[in-house]
């Protein structure tokens, strides 16, 4: 009885130590490393308002500098946080969803198709994400980083196996600008700005595409379809009426968001 209690005793205090989190993954942008180490800070507001999602979870964020290569290592370097967040909170008993941004959507998968060991990451939200390039890094559009170097299509979509998710779902959240700026002009199809269709809607190949559903998805990827009031969105093109960046009413990230907490009141998933 008394070896019964002690290991009763384990499991309740193992259980008592499990812990969710919602882990958020920023895109090509300046410095958001946290100096001093953490990630428990979105440090310089990249989030803004987007991560105030409906949640009983943790909140933590994977903080480098986003002019970097995404699928590199080293101080302040996305795949050296990526792992060190990934190892305290989505290993053992813990249990984490990651909600990515553009670039940070590459590194995310990158960093799971390399990774030898099995996270307990119940699912990818994808808000306009770039694990398939984009053009404009393509035709010099941006300031040229090791970030832009990255993000052409030939080598966002060559450097790993987009297939190889472990069987983590991704879930993309589309946006279409829907207006005829300079970088829509070199952007086939639907974009939002920064990245087309082929890209944030993890299709495997590149092209013009009017819908997030006009070619075969790598696999484990998939759409979430518009359940949340207010996000504009399209039943005809599976995507939003959002522009790619920022933070507000028009943004990707805001729709995000409601979609996050849509999901959560639904129970579909989503703690």
């Amino acid at each position: 009885m008394k070896i019964t209690g002690f290991f009763l005793a384990l499991v309740t205090v193992s259980a008592l130590a499990a812990e969710e989190s919602v882990i958020f993954v920023h895109g090509r942008s300046g410095s958001h490393c946290d100096s001093a180490g953490g990630y428990a800070t979105d440090v310089n507001n990249y989030w803004g308002t987007a991560k105030s999602i409906t949640t009983s979870a943790s909140r933590y964020y994977v903080g480098y500098d986003g002019a970097s290569d995404p699928r590199t290592w080293g101080s302040c370097r996305a795949q050296s946080k990526l792992y060190q967040v990934l190892e305290a909170k989505c290993k053992g008993t813990n249990y984490c969803t990651i909600i990515c941004h553009s670039a940070g959507c590459y590194a995310s998968e990158y960093f799971i198709d390399k990774s030898a060991t099995a996270y307990n990451i119940r699912r990818i939200w994808a808000s306009s994400s770039a694990a398939g390039g984009s053009e404009l890094a393509n035709a010099a559009f941006w300031t040229s980083t090791g970030m832009v170097e990255a993000l052409k299509t030939g080598n966002a979509r060559g450097s790993y196996n987009h297939n190889n998710m472990k069987g983590i779902g991704v879930y993309a959240i589309a946006g279409y600008e829907a207006t005829w700026t300079g970088a829509s002009v070199i952007l086939p199809g639907e974009a939002d700005g920064a990245v087309s269709y082929h890209s944030t809607c993890g299709l495997n190949t590149t092209g013009s595409f009017s819908n997030c559903l006009g070619a075969t998805r790598f696999s484990y990827h998939y759409i979430w379809s518009g359940r949340a009031s207010g996000t504009e969105w399209s039943s005809t093109k599976n995507g939003y009426h959002k522009v790619h960046t920022g933070d507000g009413t028009n943004s990707i990230n805001t729709a995000a968001k409601l979609e996050y907490n849509s999901c959560r009141s639904l129970g579909l998933g989503c703690k």
